[in-house]
């Protein structure tokens, strides 16, 4: 009964989801510099970028989403500076309404089959919840729930802990894993539930429990996460208001929220910039719980990973001046393992995974969790950018089972590499 009203209530939430406010806004693909991109970030919705090397265009390529009214200031300044776009979606809106409609069919469809959760439908903040601490309570030898802390609006943060040992084995790597820092990117939290799942219920490889310990976060942002599925589709920062002009502006982006470099971008400073970074470094209590629990096992944590949709890339170090770590070989032959498996069990239409520096694959940022826990000694550390398909990081609940079984493999095999140097 209680799963019933969970589903009730989400579909519930998207039909009166308010849509209209992104009537007619229309989605371009806009090809140009990358200079062009670091000053444009602050000011326009940057749904996602691709590499100079991937576009057709031999440019970086970005997804821009452009309201009526920004569409009378922007195009014209496209085509001043000689910014190729293309339009490739007429009404957002109708976009998410068509989701609205698939979701809605797979939770019908998840609530028949009677699992607590599974990989074919996206879940309430509640739900994840509640299934983390029910595997606790199946296979408490193994898992571990933390309730790190609040969110500013209040909810519960949780992160599991899995390991034989109950990590009191110091010898063992820790592997460290956060999912939805961006709210709107849903098809994250999947995934990381979906480790859990392969590390605690669907055992294959005993090798990467008894070798290694987990930490998995599978909803950082909470507050967002829940204001994208009952207000916002396209909310991508957290619900903070304990900065100046956040009653207008509310929320900080998470990935420009961490400690390092932070403040050294004018494109991050505004308030309401869809890429804010803050007031402070680590102002918002869900990026203090992952620098927490980073600095809490930084002498064993041998592998970091953010997960982000979308765009089919493994992103590391520096990202704030395109030079390299003193591990970059190392960072790069993980990733390169990372993606292969991954490609290997790819859809055909899938681009293949790049593999690179953050700045030089795509352009400057600053304050991201990749940067910060590279710099406080964890080896291998990446933004992990999923699969969008053709749908963006909309991604339809029928290609969730897909992204998951692959990201897994991928999960995987940057383990094994740890193991390999450990």
């Amino acid at each position: 009964m209680q799963l019933l009203i969970c589903v009730l209530l989400f579909g519930a939430a998207l039909v009166q989801g308010r849509h209209e406010k992104y009537e007619g806004h229309q989605l371009y693909r806009v090809s140009g510099a990358a200079t062009e991109f670091e000053y444009l970030e602050a000011y326009l919705d940057l749904l996602s970028t691709k590499s100079a090397a991937r576009s057709t265009s031999g440019q970086l390529e970005a997804l821009v989403r452009l309201s009526p009214e920004e569409k009378q200031k922007w195009l014209p300044l496209f085509d001043k500076k000689n910014m190729t776009y293309t339009k490739v979606v007429d009404n957002l809106a109708d976009v998410l309404r068509d989701e609205e409609a698939q979701i809605n069919r797979a939770r019908h469809n998840s609530k028949r089959s009677g699992r607590a959760i599974s990989f074919n439908a996206y879940y309430r903040h509640d739900e994840m919840n509640e299934y983390l601490e029910s595997l606790a309570a199946l296979y408490p030898g193994l898992v571990t729930v933390i309730n790190a802390g609040l969110s500013y609006e209040g909810r519960q943060i949780k992160y599991v802990k899995i390991s034989t040992t109950r990590f009191e084995n110091l010898r063992k790597p820790v592997i460290l894993i956060d999912a939805a820092v961006h709210a709107r990117e849903w098809v994250t939290p999947p995934v990381a539930l979906y480790i859990i799942h392969q590390l605690v219920e669907a055992v294959v490889d005993r090798r990467l429990t008894e070798g290694i310990d987990w930490i998995i976060i599978p909803m950082a942002n909470p507050d967002g996460y829940e204001y994208s599925i009952d207000e916002d589709r396209m909310w991508r920062k957290t619900r903070s208001r304990s900065h100046p002009e956040a009653d207008t502006c509310p929320g900080v982006d998470g990935n420009r929220n961490f400690d390092h470099h932070w403040g050294t971008r004018e494109a991050s400073k505004d308030p309401c910039s869809i890429i804010f970074e803050g007031p402070t470094a680590f102002s918002e209590p869900e990026t203090r719980i992952i620098r927490d629990v980073a600095l809490q096992n930084v002498d064993r944590a041998a592998l970091y990973i953010s997960l982000h949709s979308y765009g089919n890339m493994f992103l590391y170090a520096w990202g704030n001046n395109g030079s390299l770590p003193n591990n970059a070989l190392a960072l790069h032959l993980a990733g390169v393992r990372m993606a292969e498996a991954i490609d290997r069990l790819a859809l055909d239409k899938a681009d293949r995974y790049i593999v690179g520096n953050a700045a030089q694959v795509l352009y400057f940022t600053s304050g991201t969790s990749r940067d910060w826990t590279r710099a406080i000694g964890i080896p291998l550390t990446y933004t992990m950018e999923l699969p969008g398909y053709e749908y963006d990081f909309i991604v339809p609940p029928e290609y969730v089972e897909q992204i998951v079984t692959e990201t897994w493999a991928g999960i995987a095999a940057g383990a094994h590499f740890v193991l390999s140097i450990w």
